[in-house]
């Protein structure tokens, strides 16, 4: 399991700049929810190449239960 990294920035005028690692596909949203949810507003939320990953394995058991076809 890949190290999972929540790295927290306070700029000078109260801005918090958040950066994720360690998560794959939209996991991040998820383990940040409750931190966004208690500094405030979120304006701008840019995207990882982590964010693009998805977990393999769940998309192919979740095409075997919606199909006849079977791996």
């Amino acid at each position: 399991m890949p190290q999972r990294t929540l790295r927290f920035k306070i700029h000078q005028d109260g801005r918090v700049e958040e950066t994720v690692e360690g998560f794959n596909g939209n996991a991040c949203n998820s383990a940040t929810k409750n931190v966004e949810n208690a500094l405030g507003e979120v304006t701008v939320k840019n995207k990882t190449t982590e964010a693009f990953i998805t977990n393999q394995r769940e998309k192919l058991k979740q095409f075997n239960n919606e199909s006849n076809v079977t791996f």
